[in-house]
């Protein structure tokens, strides 16, 4: 087995790994408290109950290779799994990229995960000239913040694979294998957004008082709205973006993107030149997403639910 990868392969792996860090910085506790499931999945449905920290991230319980915890379902990264080395038992490894702050490393062996007890999988990368090998990082300060057990991301490497319906109501993940998923609905009022599964993800674009903004969903995103200081003044005439009680939240109300004005609330307000708005944990639960990669779009129909007040955006 050849113990190194291509520069190339190394350097995205290394963004990818930083992408996920910077989106799983801080955690809370998980909540105790669990949602009734609904007892019947379709034929070939695999249905896995999910939990949201206080933060409102969602984590999946399961194990590698026997060792119980919890996994970070992350639709933002491109691995299957990356697994968290400083809890997980796993041999020395190969060093394939990386540098102090963080070092990836790749584990041969036949790694396996439990996801839920209904389901038991490879807990391998999935990418690179070893996919079936499994891919680590010490999470050790991410453990602290998300769970004492944090085994890793479960990434969109993993989901690829499957029609995922992401259901925050009923707190479960509904995957249906590519080749018995049958075509997705689009209610009216549904929003379809492209979404080509990448590392890091690439943008749509949203329309922010008339202003062509670069936009990322994600399950583990902070709800946020940086701007060029000069696109900020030059969308205030428009008087979309209001501010919110919360400390340093705004509001900007609509947003237009797949077709239809959308109000949102509760975003971080910065100002860089990398311009970027983020639809994550105050989003997504406002909606049942279906992820379609068949199609490369992701399907938001309303549930009803609104997004709690943050206390804080900053």
């Amino acid at each position: 087995m050849n113990a190194a990868l291509p520069p190339g392969m190394i350097r995205r792996m290394k963004v990818a790994a930083f992408a996920i860090l910077l989106a799983a910085v801080p955690f809370a506790a998980v909540a105790k408290t669990e949602k009734k499931h609904n007892p019947r999945p379709a034929t070939g449905e695999i249905v896995l109950p999910f939990q949201l920290n206080k933060e409102g991230f969602p984590l999946i319980k399961g194990a590698v290779d026997g060792k119980p915890g919890v996994f970070l379902l992350d639709t933002g990264t491109y691995d299957r799994f990356l697994l968290n080395r400083h809890y997980v038992p796993l041999d020395q490894g190969v060093h394939v990229g990386g540098d102090e702050s963080i070092v990836l490393r790749r584990h041969a062996g036949a790694h396996k995960a439990d996801l839920a007890g209904v389901l038991k999988v490879p807990a391998s990368s999935g990418n690179g000239k070893n996919p079936d090998a499994a891919l680590s990082i010490d999470a050790r300060q991410q453990q602290q913040d998300i769970d004492p057990r944090f085994l890793g991301w479960l990434g969109w490497g993993f989901f690829k694979k499957y029609v995922t319906t992401i259901d925050y109501r009923r707190q479960v993940v509904r995957l249906m294998p590519l080749a018995k998923a049958p075509r997705t609905p689009r209610p009216p009022e549904s929003i379809t957004l492209s979404f080509l599964p990448s590392s890091p993800v690439r943008p749509f674009v949203a329309s922010i008082g008339g202003h062509s903004t670069p936009t990322v969903i994600r399950t583990t995103g902070w709800d946020s709205l940086a701007l060029q200081p000069a696109n900020w003044k030059r969308i205030a005439p428009s008087k979309v973006v209001k501010p919110r009680p919360g400390k340093g939240c705004i509001a900007v109300t609509p947003a237009t993107f797949g077709g239809k004005r959308v109000d949102l609330v509760d975003l971080e307000r910065s100002e860089r030149q990398d311009e970027r708005l983020t639809l994550g944990i105050g989003f997504l639960p406002r909606f049942t997403s279906v992820w379609d990669p068949r199609v490369g779009k992701v399907i938001l129909t309303p549930n009803g639910t609104k997004p709690p007040q943050r206390r804080s955006c900053a």
